[in-house]
Protein backbone atom coordinates (compact mmCIF):
# COMPACT_ATOMS: atom_id res chain seq x y z
CA UNK A 1 0.00 0.00 0.00
CA UNK A 2 1.39 3.34 -1.10
CA UNK A 3 1.79 5.88 1.70
CA UNK A 4 0.65 9.47 0.91
CA UNK A 5 3.23 12.16 1.64
CA UNK A 6 2.42 14.84 4.22
CA UNK A 7 1.90 17.62 1.65
CA UNK A 8 -0.69 15.65 -0.33
CA UNK A 9 -2.39 14.55 2.90
CA UNK A 10 -2.71 18.15 4.10
CA UNK A 11 -4.13 19.32 0.73
CA UNK A 12 -6.66 16.48 0.75
CA UNK A 13 -7.83 17.33 4.26
CA UNK A 14 -8.28 21.00 3.36
CA UNK A 15 -10.24 20.08 0.24
CA UNK A 16 -12.53 17.82 2.26
CA UNK A 17 -13.06 20.56 4.90
CA UNK A 18 -14.00 23.16 2.25
CA UNK A 19 -16.37 20.68 0.61
CA UNK A 20 -18.05 19.97 3.94
CA UNK A 21 -18.43 23.68 4.70
CA UNK A 22 -19.98 24.29 1.28
CA UNK A 23 -22.45 21.47 1.88
CA UNK A 24 -23.51 22.92 5.24
CA UNK A 25 -24.06 26.36 3.73
CA UNK A 26 -26.00 25.07 0.73
CA UNK A 27 -29.65 26.11 0.31
CA UNK A 28 -32.19 23.83 1.95
CA UNK A 29 -30.08 23.06 5.02
CA UNK A 30 -31.16 24.33 8.48
CA UNK A 31 -30.12 27.97 8.95
CA UNK A 32 -27.14 28.66 11.16
CA UNK A 33 -28.05 31.02 14.03
CA UNK A 34 -26.42 34.44 14.07
CA UNK A 35 -23.78 34.40 16.81
CA UNK A 36 -24.83 37.98 17.67
CA UNK A 37 -28.04 37.70 19.71
CA UNK A 38 -28.73 41.45 19.55
CA UNK A 39 -28.47 41.41 15.75
CA UNK A 40 -30.74 38.36 15.57
CA UNK A 41 -33.26 40.07 17.86
CA UNK A 42 -33.33 43.20 15.69
CA UNK A 43 -33.60 41.18 12.48
CA UNK A 44 -36.75 39.29 13.44
CA UNK A 45 -38.59 42.44 14.54
CA UNK A 46 -39.18 43.32 10.89
CA UNK A 47 -41.50 40.32 10.63
CA UNK A 48 -44.73 39.35 12.30
CA UNK A 49 -44.82 38.76 16.04
CA UNK A 50 -44.80 36.49 17.97
CA UNK A 51 -41.54 34.96 16.85
CA UNK A 52 -39.03 32.62 18.50
CA UNK A 53 -35.25 32.77 18.36
CA UNK A 54 -34.24 29.10 18.48
CA UNK A 55 -30.94 27.32 17.94
CA UNK A 56 -30.85 26.19 14.32
CA UNK A 57 -34.08 28.14 13.71
CA UNK A 58 -33.23 31.78 14.33
CA UNK A 59 -36.58 33.09 13.08
CA UNK A 60 -38.70 30.47 14.81
CA UNK A 61 -41.09 30.36 11.85
CA UNK A 62 -40.09 26.81 10.91
CA UNK A 63 -41.48 25.30 14.12
CA UNK A 64 -44.31 22.84 13.59
CA UNK A 65 -47.77 24.11 14.63
CA UNK A 66 -48.24 23.59 18.35
CA UNK A 67 -44.62 22.54 18.85
CA UNK A 68 -42.84 23.98 21.88
CA UNK A 69 -39.50 25.69 21.23
CA UNK A 70 -36.46 24.19 22.97
CA UNK A 71 -35.74 25.30 26.54
CA UNK A 72 -33.59 28.44 26.56
CA UNK A 73 -35.23 30.02 23.52
CA UNK A 74 -36.47 33.59 23.42
CA UNK A 75 -40.02 34.19 22.21
CA UNK A 76 -40.83 37.81 21.39
CA UNK A 77 -44.58 38.05 21.89
CA UNK A 78 -45.29 41.76 21.43
CA UNK A 79 -43.77 45.21 21.50
CA UNK A 80 -45.09 47.35 24.34
CA UNK A 81 -46.68 50.66 23.44
CA UNK A 82 -44.96 52.23 26.46
CA UNK A 83 -41.34 53.30 26.26
CA UNK A 84 -38.44 54.67 28.26
CA UNK A 85 -35.82 57.36 27.85
CA UNK A 86 -32.44 56.85 29.50
CA UNK A 87 -30.31 59.65 30.91
CA UNK A 88 -28.09 59.64 27.82
CA UNK A 89 -31.12 60.74 25.79
CA UNK A 90 -31.44 57.39 24.06
CA UNK A 91 -34.85 55.78 23.71
CA UNK A 92 -35.42 52.26 25.02
CA UNK A 93 -38.07 49.95 23.57
CA UNK A 94 -39.79 47.29 25.65
CA UNK A 95 -41.01 43.85 24.63
CA UNK A 96 -43.22 41.25 26.23
CA UNK A 97 -41.17 38.06 25.93
CA UNK A 98 -40.83 34.51 27.20
CA UNK A 99 -37.26 33.54 28.01
CA UNK A 100 -36.07 30.13 29.19
CA UNK A 101 -39.63 29.19 29.93
CA UNK A 102 -40.40 32.26 32.09
CA UNK A 103 -42.49 35.36 31.53
CA UNK A 104 -40.06 38.26 31.06
CA UNK A 105 -39.46 41.78 29.76
CA UNK A 106 -36.84 42.65 27.15
CA UNK A 107 -35.38 46.16 27.01
CA UNK A 108 -33.56 47.21 23.85
CA UNK A 109 -31.34 50.28 24.20
CA UNK A 110 -28.21 51.27 22.30
CA UNK A 111 -25.99 48.23 21.81
CA UNK A 112 -27.61 46.24 24.60
CA UNK A 113 -30.49 43.83 25.03
CA UNK A 114 -31.43 43.14 28.65
CA UNK A 115 -33.97 40.44 29.51
CA UNK A 116 -35.31 40.29 33.06
CA UNK A 117 -37.69 37.90 34.79
CA UNK A 118 -38.75 37.39 38.38
CA UNK A 119 -38.39 33.90 39.78
CA UNK A 120 -39.58 33.49 43.37
CA UNK A 121 -37.43 35.87 45.40
CA UNK A 122 -34.88 36.67 42.69
CA UNK A 123 -34.77 39.03 39.71
CA UNK A 124 -32.83 37.29 36.93
CA UNK A 125 -31.21 39.47 34.27
CA UNK A 126 -29.45 38.34 31.11
CA UNK A 127 -27.65 41.14 29.28
CA UNK A 128 -26.46 40.79 25.68
CA UNK A 129 -24.22 43.29 23.89
CA UNK A 130 -24.05 43.80 20.13
CA UNK A 131 -21.08 41.96 18.68
CA UNK A 132 -20.69 39.66 21.68
CA UNK A 133 -22.52 36.37 22.04
CA UNK A 134 -21.66 35.55 25.64
CA UNK A 135 -24.23 37.24 27.91
CA UNK A 136 -23.78 38.61 31.41
CA UNK A 137 -26.01 36.90 33.99
CA UNK A 138 -27.08 38.76 37.15
CA UNK A 139 -29.30 37.56 40.01
CA UNK A 140 -30.71 40.23 42.36
CA UNK A 141 -32.70 39.48 45.56
CA UNK A 142 -36.16 41.04 45.43
CA UNK A 143 -36.12 41.99 49.11
CA UNK A 144 -33.54 44.58 50.09
CA UNK A 145 -32.65 46.22 53.37
CA UNK A 146 -35.69 47.19 55.47
CA UNK A 147 -36.06 50.86 56.35
CA UNK A 148 -36.68 50.05 60.01
CA UNK A 149 -37.03 47.19 62.47
CA UNK A 150 -40.75 47.04 61.71
CA UNK A 151 -40.05 46.63 57.99
CA UNK A 152 -42.63 49.37 57.27
CA UNK A 153 -42.21 50.91 53.84
CA UNK A 154 -43.79 54.24 54.67
CA UNK A 155 -46.60 56.07 56.37
CA UNK A 156 -49.64 56.39 54.18
CA UNK A 157 -49.80 59.97 52.84
CA UNK A 158 -52.75 62.18 53.68
CA UNK A 159 -55.72 62.56 51.40
CA UNK A 160 -56.11 66.30 50.87
CA UNK A 161 -59.23 67.45 49.00
CA UNK A 162 -57.46 70.71 48.12
CA UNK A 163 -54.71 68.81 46.35
CA UNK A 164 -54.91 67.06 42.98
CA UNK A 165 -57.61 64.45 43.57
CA UNK A 166 -57.98 63.33 39.98
CA UNK A 167 -56.05 63.95 36.83
CA UNK A 168 -57.83 66.55 34.70
CA UNK A 169 -59.69 65.37 31.65
CA UNK A 170 -57.50 65.75 28.58
CA UNK A 171 -58.75 68.22 26.04
CA UNK A 172 -58.86 67.41 22.36
CA UNK A 173 -55.32 66.87 21.07
CA UNK A 174 -53.77 66.58 24.55
CA UNK A 175 -51.89 63.48 25.67
CA UNK A 176 -53.40 61.26 28.36
CA UNK A 177 -50.26 59.13 28.65
CA UNK A 178 -48.62 58.79 32.05
CA UNK A 179 -45.08 60.17 32.19
CA UNK A 180 -42.79 59.33 35.12
CA UNK A 181 -39.70 61.50 35.65
CA UNK A 182 -37.32 59.25 37.59
CA UNK A 183 -34.46 61.33 39.00
CA UNK A 184 -31.52 59.12 40.06
CA UNK A 185 -29.58 60.50 43.02
CA UNK A 186 -25.88 61.05 42.49
CA UNK A 187 -25.12 58.47 45.20
CA UNK A 188 -26.77 55.61 43.25
CA UNK A 189 -24.06 53.52 41.59
CA UNK A 190 -26.40 51.39 39.45
CA UNK A 191 -26.35 52.21 35.74
CA UNK A 192 -29.52 53.16 33.87
CA UNK A 193 -30.10 49.64 32.58
CA UNK A 194 -29.96 48.13 36.06
CA UNK A 195 -32.18 50.85 37.55
CA UNK A 196 -34.80 50.47 34.86
CA UNK A 197 -34.99 46.66 34.86
CA UNK A 198 -35.14 46.40 38.66
CA UNK A 199 -37.68 49.07 39.42
CA UNK A 200 -39.58 49.96 36.24
CA UNK A 201 -39.56 47.44 33.37
CA UNK A 202 -41.83 44.87 35.04
CA UNK A 203 -44.01 47.67 36.47
CA UNK A 204 -44.51 49.35 33.09
CA UNK A 205 -45.58 46.02 31.61
CA UNK A 206 -48.12 45.42 34.38
CA UNK A 207 -49.42 48.99 34.12
CA UNK A 208 -49.95 48.63 30.36
CA UNK A 209 -51.47 45.15 30.51
CA UNK A 210 -53.50 45.23 33.75
CA UNK A 211 -54.05 48.76 35.04
CA UNK A 212 -54.12 51.56 32.46
CA UNK A 213 -54.87 49.68 29.27
CA UNK A 214 -56.22 52.86 27.67
CA UNK A 215 -52.89 54.69 27.55
CA UNK A 216 -49.10 54.38 27.52
CA UNK A 217 -46.74 54.66 30.48
CA UNK A 218 -43.41 56.34 29.79
CA UNK A 219 -40.43 56.45 32.18
CA UNK A 220 -37.72 59.08 31.76
CA UNK A 221 -34.48 58.51 33.71
CA UNK A 222 -32.65 61.70 34.66
CA UNK A 223 -29.17 62.10 36.19
CA UNK A 224 -26.70 64.80 37.26
CA UNK A 225 -29.07 67.75 37.58
CA UNK A 226 -27.93 70.12 40.37
CA UNK A 227 -30.64 70.59 42.96
CA UNK A 228 -32.63 67.61 41.74
CA UNK A 229 -30.25 64.64 41.88
CA UNK A 230 -27.99 65.74 44.75
CA UNK A 231 -30.25 66.77 47.67
CA UNK A 232 -29.72 65.59 51.23
CA UNK A 233 -32.30 63.18 52.60
CA UNK A 234 -32.98 60.93 55.58
CA UNK A 235 -34.50 63.71 57.67
CA UNK A 236 -38.11 64.78 58.26
CA UNK A 237 -39.21 67.11 55.48
CA UNK A 238 -36.74 65.88 52.85
CA UNK A 239 -39.50 65.39 50.27
CA UNK A 240 -40.93 68.86 50.97
CA UNK A 241 -37.57 70.54 50.31
CA UNK A 242 -36.93 68.48 47.16
CA UNK A 243 -40.43 69.27 45.89
CA UNK A 244 -39.66 72.96 45.62
CA UNK A 245 -36.84 72.25 43.17
CA UNK A 246 -38.96 69.81 41.15
CA UNK A 247 -41.78 72.28 40.68
CA UNK A 248 -39.35 74.74 39.12
CA UNK A 249 -37.93 72.14 36.73
CA UNK A 250 -38.87 72.01 33.06
CA UNK A 251 -37.80 68.83 31.35
CA UNK A 252 -36.22 69.60 27.95
CA UNK A 253 -37.21 66.28 26.38
CA UNK A 254 -40.89 66.02 27.26
CA UNK A 255 -43.21 66.94 24.38
CA UNK A 256 -44.77 69.89 26.19
CA UNK A 257 -46.54 70.95 23.00
CA UNK A 258 -48.64 67.80 23.29
CA UNK A 259 -50.17 69.08 26.53
CA UNK A 260 -49.21 66.22 28.85
CA UNK A 261 -51.70 65.96 31.68
CA UNK A 262 -50.26 63.17 33.83
CA UNK A 263 -46.73 63.59 35.15
CA UNK A 264 -45.27 61.98 38.28
CA UNK A 265 -41.78 62.75 39.63
CA UNK A 266 -39.80 60.40 41.85
CA UNK A 267 -36.28 60.57 43.32
CA UNK A 268 -34.38 57.27 43.73
CA UNK A 269 -31.68 57.27 46.42
CA UNK A 270 -29.06 54.83 47.66
CA UNK A 271 -29.78 55.07 51.40
CA UNK A 272 -32.33 52.77 53.00
CA UNK A 273 -34.29 55.67 54.54
CA UNK A 274 -35.55 58.64 52.52
CA UNK A 275 -37.06 60.06 55.70
CA UNK A 276 -36.80 58.58 59.22
CA UNK A 277 -38.12 54.99 59.31
CA UNK A 278 -39.35 55.16 55.70
CA UNK A 279 -38.01 53.45 52.59
CA UNK A 280 -40.28 55.67 50.53
CA UNK A 281 -42.61 58.63 50.77
CA UNK A 282 -45.23 60.34 48.60
CA UNK A 283 -46.50 63.91 48.92
CA UNK A 284 -50.23 63.17 48.86
CA UNK A 285 -52.65 60.44 47.94
CA UNK A 286 -53.21 61.14 45.08
CA UNK A 287 -50.30 63.46 44.41
CA UNK A 288 -47.44 64.01 42.01
CA UNK A 289 -44.14 63.64 43.93
CA UNK A 290 -42.33 60.79 45.68
CA UNK A 291 -38.98 59.53 46.94
CA UNK A 292 -37.87 55.89 47.13
CA UNK A 293 -34.87 53.89 48.30
CA UNK A 294 -33.07 51.53 45.93
CA UNK A 295 -31.75 49.55 48.94
CA UNK A 296 -35.16 48.11 49.77
CA UNK A 297 -37.53 45.86 47.87
CA UNK A 298 -37.85 46.35 44.13
CA UNK A 299 -41.49 47.37 44.65
CA UNK A 300 -40.73 50.52 46.68
CA UNK A 301 -40.81 52.96 43.71
CA UNK A 302 -43.98 51.27 42.37
CA UNK A 303 -45.49 51.51 45.87
CA UNK A 304 -44.87 55.26 46.11
CA UNK A 305 -46.03 55.89 42.54
CA UNK A 306 -49.14 53.93 43.45
CA UNK A 307 -49.83 56.42 46.26
CA UNK A 308 -49.52 59.33 43.81
CA UNK A 309 -52.23 57.64 41.73
CA UNK A 310 -54.59 57.08 44.65
CA UNK A 311 -53.70 53.51 45.71
CA UNK A 312 -53.74 52.80 49.46
CA UNK A 313 -52.42 50.39 52.08
CA UNK A 314 -55.95 49.53 53.15
CA UNK A 315 -56.71 47.89 49.82
CA UNK A 316 -53.50 45.84 49.59
CA UNK A 317 -53.57 42.04 49.84
CA UNK A 318 -51.44 39.15 51.04
CA UNK A 319 -52.13 36.36 48.60
CA UNK A 320 -51.67 32.63 49.14
CA UNK A 321 -49.79 31.16 46.20
CA UNK A 322 -49.35 27.64 47.55
CA UNK A 323 -49.62 25.45 50.67
CA UNK A 324 -46.71 27.24 52.37
CA UNK A 325 -46.17 30.36 50.26
CA UNK A 326 -47.59 33.86 49.99
CA UNK A 327 -46.90 37.08 48.12
CA UNK A 328 -47.81 40.69 48.88
CA UNK A 329 -49.38 43.09 46.39
CA UNK A 330 -47.49 46.31 45.66
CA UNK A 331 -49.30 48.53 48.18
CA UNK A 332 -48.78 46.17 51.15
CA UNK A 333 -47.48 48.40 53.98
CA UNK A 334 -44.69 46.02 55.04
CA UNK A 335 -41.56 45.46 52.95
CA UNK A 336 -42.46 42.21 51.15
CA UNK A 337 -40.19 39.19 51.06
CA UNK A 338 -42.02 37.93 48.00
CA UNK A 339 -43.84 40.67 46.04
CA UNK A 340 -46.78 39.72 43.80
CA UNK A 341 -45.64 42.35 41.24
CA UNK A 342 -49.22 43.56 40.92
CA UNK A 343 -51.71 45.96 42.47
CA UNK A 344 -54.77 44.42 44.10
CA UNK A 345 -58.00 44.80 42.14
CA UNK A 346 -59.40 47.39 44.59
CA UNK A 347 -56.23 49.46 44.16
CA UNK A 348 -56.46 49.07 40.38
CA UNK A 349 -59.93 50.60 40.63
CA UNK A 350 -58.60 53.48 42.75
CA UNK A 351 -55.83 54.17 40.23
CA UNK A 352 -58.28 54.07 37.35
CA UNK A 353 -60.62 56.48 39.13
CA UNK A 354 -57.76 58.89 39.78
CA UNK A 355 -56.42 58.66 36.24
CA UNK A 356 -59.90 58.91 34.68
CA UNK A 357 -59.57 55.52 33.04
CA UNK A 358 -61.54 54.85 29.87
CA UNK A 359 -61.81 51.58 28.01
CA UNK A 360 -61.33 53.31 24.68
CA UNK A 361 -58.40 55.65 24.27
Amino acid sequence: MKIMDRGRLRRSCLTLAFASASTLAAPGNPPVPDPDTVASFDAVLAGVLPVTLAKGQPTGRDLAPGAKPPVGDLTIRARLASRATFSDGGAATLYDVRFRGDDAVAVRHGDSLRISSIDGQVLRTTAFTRGHELPVEVRTPLAGLPASESDALDEEPLRDPDELSTDPVADEGESRDLHVLAFIHDDVALDDGAVFERFFAWWVKRMEFDVLEDRKVHVHLRRTIPGLTDPSYGYKGALFHWARAVREYTDPDLPASAGIRSIRSILLVKGKEVEPRAAGIADHQPGSLAMASTAGSIVVPAHELGHTMGASHAHAERRFTGPFSTCDTIMYPVDPTVPCKAYSLPNVRLIRDTMRYKRRY
